[in-house]
């Protein structure tokens, strides 16, 4: 096998099989409150501000999915477009059957892209319906306050939320539910996304916020854990 064609089908092979793990951890894999999450169903009406809150998540979903759309689709769709125009026969005159296999295989990995990233921003969704719909008033409080504290682009993709007592952090690959009264550390540092804050309960947590948020999520924290231990 020639070695320049090698190397990329090589790291085709790897992203794919990146993609592909990802996606297990992501989507087959759930922990406790992704099960539930996966089971629930929209319970009643919720007021009049709950439901504006969540219009605008919904909103944020799809502009960011357009967003997604436009990156990693357009090139699936602008090589469909042109085996239509020239007809199936003229392209296999134009390119070799190899460039042509080639072609379609790298769609491929744009597409599981977008699926991916179009899962987590659903899910998400999903779940701020869910503890939009069971949290307290003050927990509702809270959640704009934080809102307010985010980049105007990410204001409706909050890094955690308060609801019944317990702490829910939108990791990418999970959702993770955290009692606030077994956080035993929090540690924290600067980084190029903002601040990227360390979290042990003692399973370790990793996510990043602004430093405004930080300080709500301390408030938390503090307020069922006197003890905690900041750095």
């Amino acid at each position: 096998m020639d070695t320049l064609f090698f190397f990329p089908f090589f790291l085709f092979l790897l992203i794919l099989l990146i993609l592909g793990v990802s996606m297990y951890f992501i989507i087959v894999r759930k922990n406790e409150f992704e099960e539930r999450l996966a089971l629930y169903r929209p319970q009643h009406q919720l007021s009049q501000k709950r439901e504006a809150y969540l219009k605008k998540v919904r909103k944020f979903r799809l502009w960011v999915t357009g967003i997604i759309i436009v990156i990693f689709l357009a090139p699936l769709f602008l090589y469909l477009v042109l085996m239509i125009q020239e007809g199936v026969e003229v392209l296999h005159l134009l390119f070799p059957d190899e460039i042509i296999g080639e072609t379609l295989l790298s769609l491929l990995i744009p597409f599981l892209v977008y699926y991916l990233l179009s899962y987590v921003f659903k899910r998400n969704e999903k779940a701020l319906r869910m503890l939009v719909e069971q949290m307290s008033d003050s927990d509702f409080d809270l959640l704009l306050k934080v809102k307010d504290s985010l980049f105007v682009l990410t204001r409706y993709n909050p890094p955690f939320v308060l609801c019944n007592k317990q702490l829910y952090f939108f990791i990418f690959y999970a959702i993770r539910e955290i009692d606030p009264a077994k956080i035993t550390d929090i540690d924290w540092g600067y980084s190029k996304n903002g601040l990227y804050v360390k979290i042990k309960s003692p399973k370790i947590t990793r996510i990043t916020m602004s430093r405004e948020t930080l300080s709500y999520l301390l408030q938390i924290v503090e307020q069922y854990n006197p003890k905690i231990r900041t750095f």
